[in-house]
């Protein structure tokens, strides 16, 4: 790829990833060095409250649910604390994932911008470039807006509620974003203040990792169907024109070549993110479960903003599982595309060349969660049985009271 070529290539890529990088800013971390030793400190710093913000308001969740089974072990004590909890955890996870892998992460943008399709491209090679960008930018932004908004409905809602119940003639004082405990009495005027804007931050940096994370998966692994889409396209053109025997091995050589740079950089990408597909796996159906119960028995007051968490929640595992399932049949389309191509028309050489690639399309590639299942519609089915069951079990657990 030519200079100016591999510059548009990163200015699209880049692109594609500003929503991603934007929320990452919040919490300080940068694909790129920082321009100044002002810069590098202020991106520190900002990491460091990040994370211990998080890490506390967990660990606080944590105390509260335990003081409450110690306390009352009611199902409906207990289960609304739990979807919080979930989502703070899940977010330590991924947070952890992100600054860990940072320069992996780094390092695969680079090398994608190697690969990726530039000008000149044939009008259908254009069209499946458009439409795969055009469907990403739509996705990012609806899962951005549902996020924010779904947070500032929890961090409202105190506020909201105090003044329905003054608008009520009821006595009325303004509660908290979320349940936990301090080692400190919190009803103090300035620590109830102190604590709201604690809970306020903690709450939108759980939001900012989960956005910023998740984005960078689905948009990488929107990046791969992508190019692998336009390979299938190529697979299929094969021997269509007629060409030197020569032109024919050539051209399946350099598809066979960018299908394993695809390989490798798919497996490289599912390793980085193997950790918190586990968690994210394991939590989903908790998290599902639990604000289902709070929202089909629990807290009228939240019902908004608990219907925007499971919103968020679906769309979220459901996103990762879509992509990951695209992948799954985007590598399986190849080995058709090869299949369907001129190769009656070539040479010994070419055919067993293109025979290599077919065996190799049809073994499957996919991200996992730790090699312990792989990532795909079928997971995400699986999540919302799951989700069901539990449901079911603590509905009747209530009923039985």
């Amino acid at each position: 790829m030519s200079g100016s070529g591999l510059e548009q290539a990163e200015r699209e890529i880049d692109k594609s990833l500003r929503l991603g990088k934007f929320c990452m800013r919040f919490i300080g971390l940068s694909f790129n060095p920082a321009n100044n030793a002002s810069e590098f400190m202020q991106q520190k710093v900002m990491l460091v409250l990040s994370v211990l913000g998080i890490c506390y308001h967990v660990f606080s969740e944590i105390v509260y649910i335990g003081l409450t089974l110690s306390n009352s072990p009611r199902v409906e004590d207990v289960v609304p604390l739990f979807h919080t909890f979930g989502y703070g955890a899940l977010s330590i996870a991924k947070v952890f994932v992100l600054w860990y892998k940072k320069d992996v992460f780094s390092q695969l943008i680079k090398e994608l911008a190697v690969i990726w399709p530039v000008p000149p491209l044939d009008e259908d090679a254009q069209l499946i470039k458009n439409k795969s960008l055009a469907a990403l930018s739509i996705t990012q932004r609806w899962y951005f807006a549902i996020n924010i908004i779904g947070v500032w409905f929890y961090n409202l809602t105190p506020i909201a509620i105090y003044f329905y119940q003054r608008f009520q003639g009821m006595e009325a004082v303004i509660g908290y974003v979320w349940v936990s405990w301090y080692p400190f009495d919190k009803h103090e005027p300035i620590a109830h203040v102190a604590v709201y804007i604690f809970e306020i931050f903690a709450g939108q940096t759980c939001v900012w990792i989960m956005i910023c994370t998740d984005l960078l998966f689905c948009t990488m692994a929107s990046h791969i169907v992508l190019l692998l889409r336009l390979l299938h396209r190529r697979l299929e053109s094969i021997a269509v024109v007629d060409q030197p025997e020569d032109r024919y091995y050539y051209d399946i050589i350099e598809n066979i070549k960018l299908h394993q740079r695809l390989i490798r950089y798919c497996n490289d990408l599912e390793e980085a993110f193997a950790l918190s597909n586990l968690v994210n796996y394991v939590l989903s159906s908790v998290n599902i479960c639990c604000v289902v119960f709070v929202i089909v028995l629990l807290e009228p007051f939240l019902a908004i903003s608990n219907k925007l968490f499971l919103s968020s929640a679906l769309i979220q595992i459901g996103m990762i599982c879509w992509y990951g399932d695209d992948i799954l049949h985007a590598n399986a389309d190849v080995a058709a595309a090869a299949y369907n191509s001129g190769w009656y028309r070539t040479d010994p050489r070419s055919r067993k060349a293109l025979m290599f690639l077919i065996i190799r399309a049809q073994k499957p590639i996919a991200f996992t969660a730790m090699k312990f299942t792989n990532i795909s519609l079928v997971t995400y089915s699986s999540i919302l049985t799951r989700s069901y069951s539990y449901f079911a079990l603590l509905y009747t657990m209530y009923s039985d009271r």
